[in-house]
């Protein structure tokens, strides 16, 4: 399917600003579910525009407007094809859906998959491994025993879904993975970073992914979801607040 995308954020400053500078990571990936096959980043007031990629593979726009201005408008513009059903990944050979994936217990206790993927099991300022995460994680465990990685991922995303709120205005960009377990509430950013916390606690290299639903032609905001290091199929993407797999992203 193609999608033309366009993500406009637009500041209003009370008082003009002498200057600004900006780093902006808005210009999907390109890989084995999508293809960006065009993309435009317009600003304004007008600036040099500076790209790289990050240590993660993120494409990024480094910018400055360094006069005095008002307002900065920042529009990108995305032409993306993707090419992959969201359940590809466990699609056996007649078409059935199979689950090869490895016993959670041996994957976290794998000395190479903690070394490789030692960023995506370790805390963050919006994952912290705090004991409340981690007395759910120990909570789900004890509830199916001898899990496989990938049905850890489907039953983490299944309980927040089943047991968490999605609502507007009880959390914030500072919230923590605490806080949305002490509201039971939150929105799709939170449900992410719980899911995050909770496949990290159990050993299941785990990161945060940002991109736009494909069946909404008008939103306000992009949306949030997690994926999951479940080997033998790769990054799995599975969608905490809708309950469902995805794939592509930003």
């Amino acid at each position: 399917m193609r999608f033309s995308l366009t993500h406009r954020t637009a500041y209003t400053y009370a008082s003009p600003v002498h200057e600004s500078f900006n780093e902006v990571r808005l210009q999907p990936v390109s890989g084995e579910t999508q293809t960006c096959l065009d993309f435009d980043l317009s600003i304004d007031p007008p600036a040099t525009v500076i790209t790289f990629r990050d240590y993660y593979g993120n494409i990024v726009h480094d910018f400055g407007v360094p006069y005095l201005h008002d307002h900065l408008a920042i529009e990108a513009t995305s032409d993306v094809i993707t090419f992959a059903d969201a359940d590809v990944p466990l699609t056996g050979p007649r078409g059935d859906q199979t689950d090869s994936s490895p016993p959670l217990a041996h994957l976290s206790a794998d000395p190479l998959i903690a070394d490789e993927y030692a960023e995506f099991l370790s805390p963050s300022t919006y994952v912290a491994l705090d004991p409340d995460s981690g007395d759910l994680t120990r909570a789900l465990l004890t509830a199916v025993p001898d899990i496989t990685a990938f049905a850890f991922l489907q039953h983490a995303a299944t309980y927040i879904r089943e047991h968490f709120t999605y609502q507007l205005g009880t959390t914030n960009v500072h919230s923590t993975v605490a806080d949305v377990i002490a509201g039971g509430s939150g929105v799709c950013q939170d449900f992410a970073h719980l899911l995050l916390s909770l496949c990290r606690h159990a050993g299941l290299p785990a990161r945060y992914v940002s991109g736009y639903l494909g069946d909404v032609t008008q939103s306000g905001a992009s949306h949030a979801w997690a994926e999951a290091f479940v080997p033998p199929y790769g990054w799995v993407g599975i969608d905490a607040t809708l309950g469902a797999p995805c794939t592509g992203g930003m």
